[in-house]
C-alpha cells in the first residue's frame, strides 16, 4: 500500500472510529421547571464531562410546572425534576430518585407598596402552573392569612421563576413565589419580600424523577446517569467558585455579587446527600394528597426509590474520585 493509500486508510480509520464514539453516546434528555441554582449538580456534571463519561449525551431542557411531569410519562423525556409528587399519589408510576432541595428556597415577592400577605386580598399572584409545588405552598399558607387561593387571590399560571419576574416588573401581576437569582434581583428592584418559604413550611424543590418503567427495563441507564449527576453535585457543593461561574452561566446572569449570593443561599436549603428522612417524605406525601384530594393511604416507598443514588455515591466512593 502506497504512502498516499496508508494515509487515506488511517484517516477514514480515525473517522470512523469518532464516529462510533459519537454514537456510542446515548442522547437523553431531562425537563427542569427553571434554570435556577437547585438544578446545577446536573448542569455540573455535564460541564465537567461525567455524562460522557458514562456514554451519555445529556440535553437540560424547560418544561415548566407540572408539564415536565407529563413528559416524563409519555416517554417525551427520560428524566424530570418535579418536587410535586401528585401524579404519583394519584397512582403514576413515578419515582423520585434525589431531592436536590430539603428546604423551600425563595420568598413571595410582591408590588412596592404591599406590605402584607394579608394585603393581596383581591390581588394577582403569578405562579408556574395550577397544582404545581408554588402552588401547593401558596394554597397551604394563603389560610394562615385569612384568604383562599383562587376565591380571594387570582391565580395566575405564568411559568418559570424568570418569567414571573418579569411579569411583576411589568406590573401584569402584584405578588409571585420567585426562586434565587430572582429573588435576589427583586429585592435589590425595590420588591418586598413578604415571606420566606422556609421559614413558613416544611417541604422539597427539585428532583430527579422518572418512570417505573425505565427503572425496570433501563436500570443501567439510570445507574449511569446518576453516578455522574452524584459528582456534578459533589462538585457543586465542594467548589465555590467554579459553581458561581457555573450559575452565571446557566441562568444566563453577568451579575457576580448575585450570583454569589444565590449560591450562598442555596447551600442553607441543599440536600447535601441527596435523600430525605421518612418523616419529610410523609410530609410531602401528605401535601400532595391533600392538593389532588386523594384520600388513600400513599407509603413512601410508592413516591421515593433512593437506592440507584445510593449504590452510584458507593460505586462513586468505591473508584476513589475526588471532586
Amino acid at each position: 500500500m502506497g504512502n498516499l493509500a496508508k494515509s487515506v486508510f488511517s484517516s477514514a480509520l480515525i473517522f470512523l472510529t469518532l464516529a462510533a464514539c459519537a454514537s456510542a453516546e446515548e442522547r437523553i434528555k431531562v425537563a427542569v421547571s427553571n434554570f435556577s441554582p437547585s438544578y446545577m449538580p446536573m448542569f455540573m456534571a455535564s460541564k465537567r464531562g461525567y455524562y460522557a463519561e458514562e456514554g451519555l449525551a445529556v440535553d437540560i431542557i424547560l418544561i415548566a410546572g407540572l408539564l415536565g411531569t407529563k413528559a416524563v410519562m409519555s416517554n417525551s423525556v427520560e428524566f424530570g425534576s418535579a418536587s410535586n409528587p401528585t401524579a404519583a399519589v394519584q397512582g403514576a408510576k413515578l419515582k423520585m430518585l434525589m431531592v436536590f432541595n430539603d428546604k423551600p428556597p425563595g420568598i413571595l415577592a410582591a408590588q412596592p407598596g404591599i406590605k402584607s400577605v394579608t394585603e393581596l386580598r383581591g390581588k394577582k399572584v403569578g405562579g408556574s402552573t395550577v397544582g404545581s409545588l408554588d402552588y401547593g405552598w401558596l394554597k397551604e399558607l394563603f389560610p394562615k392569612f385569612g384568604l383562599q387561593l383562587e376565591r380571594d387571590v387570582i391565580f395566575l399560571p405564568i411559568g418559570s421563576t424568570s418569567t414571573r419576574y418579569s411579569a411583576l416588573r411589568m406590573g401584569t401581576i402584584d405578588a409571585s413565589p420567585l426562586s434565587p437569582p430572582s429573588s435576589f434581583m427583586a429585592q435589590d428592584a425595590g420588591y418586598p419580600a413578604l415571606l420566606r418559604f422556609s421559614d413558613e413550611i416544611e417541604d422539597i424543590q427539585a428532583s430527579i424523577v422518572t418512570t417505573d418503567d425505565r427503572l425496570a427495563r433501563q436500570g443501567e441507564l439510570v445507574r449511569r446517569f446518576m453516578r455522574a449527576t452524584v459528582k456534578g453535585h459533589r462538585v457543586y457543593l465542594s467548589n465555590r467558585q467554579e459553581a458561581i461561574s457555573a450559575i452565571m452561566e446557566f441562568t444566563r446572569q453577568k451579575n457576580l455579587e448575585l450570583i454569589a449570593r444565590a449560591y450562598e443561599d442555596h447551600m442553607k436549603t441543599i440536600a447535601r446527600d441527596g435523600t430525605i428522612p421518612e418523616r419529610l417524605q410523609r410530609i410531602v406525601i401528605d401535601r400532595s394528597k391533600r392538593l389532588v384530594g386523594v384520600t388513600r393511604e400513599v407509603r413512601p416507598e410508592e413516591i421515593f426509590d433512593f437506592s440507584f443514588l445510593r449504590r452510584a455515591q458507593t460505586e462513586v466512593a468505591q473508584s476513589g474520585w475526588t471532586p
